[in-house]
């Protein structure tokens, strides 16, 4: 494939940016109730993006996808790395090919206050079935109607059906879910970096370093006592062996059901969406949560 060094480097100064502007920012306290407008607002158009590209996809025509996509789109899939509508229109004709039977529906979508993570149900490729279909996780930044940042993460069936090396450790992930149930602030910050960074910007949240996340957790565990964090999906996506540099670090994450209970005292079932990016050893050095909107509305985090 080839690369455009001008759009490359505009790539890596975009989110060099994303990266200034999370550190820029602080606040450690339990979450507020949030405004139920804004999260059905934005819930909606989180919604409306993922329909309107698979939409686009299963017309199986890639110029539809300039409907889409914005002229400079920046597309991760995994290694692969694509710079304009013209470098995704090209890859879209590979994969028409490729996969004749392809098909696909959208899923569940996650919210946080600038960007979405939309899924896609996928089925007739590499020996994925419609009776155990297999989800890709959608990050997407967008300008209006349109999508201008589309970073690819894939589920344990793709994982499965691939084989070779795999992008999703389920012990690292059942060791963040069992952190964030056991309510001891002090004992899940050791499976963060000192300097890590954590994101929750639905409720303005950006922190960096162990002391602010445990403070974080600690303001968590006071508002939803007893909450407990239950795997629903996991995804991931592979490592660049081809200049990393050129890539956001390689993450995983996980669907979760965190179970609390409602003002009224009754259980409830808020679902979250959590991208982390773990180092060598396995300790998180970024975290990005998202939310289903209507959990928010349904447990009353929102009103």
């Amino acid at each position: 494939m080839f690369r455009k060094p001008f759009r490359l480097m505009l790539c890596i100064l975009f989110l060099s940016a994303i990266l200034i502007n999370l550190s820029s920012c602080s606040g450690s306290e339990a979450p507020k109730t949030l405004d139920a407008k804004e999260i059905t607002s934005l819930g909606n158009h989180c919604e409306g993006l993922e329909r309107k590209q698979v939409d686009a996809w299963n017309t199986k025509d890639p110029e539809n996808l300039r409907q889409v996509y914005t002229d400079d789109i920046v597309h991760f899939d995994g290694q692969p790395l694509y710079t304009d509508i013209g470098e995704v229109i090209a890859m879209a004709h590979g994969i028409f090919s490729s996969f004749p039977k392809w098909q696909m529906k959208p899923g569940e979508t996650y919210i946080s206050k600038d960007q979405c993570l939309g899924t896609w149900i996928n089925w007739g490729l590499f020996g994925i079935t419609q009776d155990d279909p297999g989800t890709e996780y959608n990050l997407l930044d967008f300008q209006g109607d349109k999508i201008s940042y589309w970073r690819l993460f894939y589920d344990q069936r793709f994982d499965k059906a691939w084989g070779g090396e795999q992008f999703i450790d389920p012990n690292f992930l059942s060791q963040f879910a069992s952190g964030w149930s056991g309510g001891d602030a002090a004992e899940l910050t050791k499976f963060y970096t000192e300097d890590a960074k954590l994101e929750d910007s639905l409720y303005r949240v950006a922190i960096t370093g162990q002391p602010a996340i445990q403070n974080y957790a600690n303001s968590f565990f006071a508002r939803s006592p007893g909450a407990s964090w239950v795997l629903i999906d996991s995804f991931g996506e592979e490592k660049a062996e081809n200049h990393p540099e050129l890539y956001p670090p390689p993450s995983q994450g996980g669907v979760f059901a965190i179970k609390v209970t409602d003002a009224g005292g009754n259980p409830c079932e808020i679902i979250a969406a959590v991208i982390l990016t773990p180092n060598e050893e396995k300790k998180i050095e970024a975290q990005k949560i998202f939310y289903n909107a209507d959990t928010l509305l349904a447990c009353g985090w929102a009103k």
